[in-house]
């Protein structure tokens, strides 16, 4: 049986490692970028005949446990770390929360009952849901910060990094929201960080709706493949009077999507969070949950030219 083995960027220089405690015979890596649970290396797979893709790093994404008749089989890798952050507890207390939304990536989640138990402890309710691309309740994704329940007084996300951090824009105008860097116990609120994000996002929005040639970008990655999807889009800007074309691709590079310099705007059926990359793209993007927006936005402003003067 040939397997094909996936790696995020910070675990390929442990593939000898990785092989030899997962047992793994008849083994080819997979040298390209892993961008997450949502990107499975099926082109690989498909040229060297794999059986089996070991896809490490992430639990399971909602897609087929068998995709194009090839298995997946995702296995977390789990780092332990220090629990404790009484500056954080303290802060807390300061602000009179008792209630919060704690979550962590897949790389922690081994740890979440204990690190419920510390704030517990500490007089805190923990508050938590399952996201949709999510495996567990209190888990989060770089896409994925919707287990955050919004009942809580603020959310607790321990993950190394903006990233993970910044999924949380839902409820920026809600609570507190708060970073725990894991390897060095720092904190920072970063509301007005998300706030920022928000507001170009609603920048790109307005813009879009003035662009009259679309471009709608589809991966072929089989956790973000929306095929349907971009052609109903492409379908209803055209009625608008729009000019629209779907671009596809494995991996949506910016440097090369620039090259289309006759698009005015996108239209992202992939990852969510490639509409922060805004600055790269040069061109106003928008997400699937801002296209009715879109579309009201630019049927009034059709409706505004069309209207006499009086």
């Amino acid at each position: 049986m040939v397997v094909l083995l996936q790696l995020p960027e910070g675990l390929k220089h442990k593939a000898p490692q990785i092989i030899q405690e997962l047992g793994l015979e008849d083994v080819v890596i997979s040298s390209s970028p892993m961008y997450g649970g949502c990107d499975i290396a099926i082109d690989e797979a498909r040229a060297i005949g794999a059986d089996r893709i070991v896809h490490v790093g992430h639990t399971y994404f909602p897609l087929r446990r068998k995709v194009i008749g090839i298995e997946v089989e995702y296995i977390p890798y789990y780092i332990d770390i220090k629990i404790g952050w009484e500056d954080l507890v303290q802060e807390l207390k300061r602000l009179n929360i008792n209630t919060i939304s704690i979550l962590t990536t897949t790389q922690h989640y081994h740890q979440y009952s204990q690190i419920v138990e510390y704030f517990e402890t500490r007089g805190f309710q923990n508050r938590v849901r399952k996201g949709p691309f999510c495996s567990n309740s209190g888990q989060v994704l770089g896409c994925d910060a919707y287990g955050i329940d919004e009942s809580a007084q603020a959310a607790v996300i321990i993950a190394d990094g903006m990233f993970h951090w910044t999924a949380a824009t839902h409820v920026a105008d809600r609570m507190y929201v708060f970073g725990i860097n894991p390897y060095t116990g720092k904190f920072s609120q970063v509301n007005d960080v998300l706030k920022k994000i928000l507001k170009k996002r609603m920048a790109s929005l307005f813009r879009a709706a003035e662009a009259k040639v679309f471009g709608i970008l589809v991966s072929t990655k089989p956790g973000q493949f929306s095929y349907r999807l971009a052609k109903k889009m492409k379908d209803e800007l055209i009625s608008l009077g729009k000019d629209a074309y779907i671009l596809v691709s494995n991996n949506l590079d910016p440097t090369v999507i620039s090259n289309f310099m006759f698009i005015q705007a996108f239209i992202n059926t992939a990852c969510p969070r490639i509409v922060d990359d805004v600055e790269q793209y040069k061109k106003p993007i928008v997400n699937p949950e801002h296209f009715r927006d879109l579309v009201e936005l630019i049927r009034k402003s059709s409706s505004m030219r069309l209207e006499p003067i009086q």
